[in-house]
């Protein structure tokens, strides 16, 4: 599913319609059956996803960081959701590649 979100991603940062189609279209031919199903699905709201809640991110910050640096760094950022993202470890090994180009 990586390569989906690497699609997502690549959706989100194109603005031509054309490029959007022929990134899906080389999706779909490039992925194997399960995720293309799975991401047929969750694009055309197929798939009920049940996003996390604000405690649950909050537990689950708290099992690997102080529960005091995260309240603190929560007051300061104003968002959960924004103040996980920036203590979320980031493994700059693993970065995508970038968009490809269908032919």
């Amino acid at each position: 599913m990586r390569a989906f979100a690497r699609l997502l991603d690549c959706l989100v940062y194109t603005q031509s319609r054309n490029r959007k189609v022929a990134l899906l279209g080389h999706y779909f031919r490039t992925a194997p059956d399960p995720d293309r199903g799975w991401a047929l699905a969750a694009l055309t709201d197929g798939v009920p996803i049940r996003l996390p809640l604000r405690r649950m991110l909050s537990d689950l910050v708290t099992r690997f960081i102080d529960p005091t640096l995260y309240r603190l760094s929560r007051d300061y950022v104003g968002d959960t959701a924004e103040t996980v993202a920036l203590l979320w470890p980031d493994d700059r090994s693993v970065l995508p590649p970038p968009c490809p180009l269908p032919a």
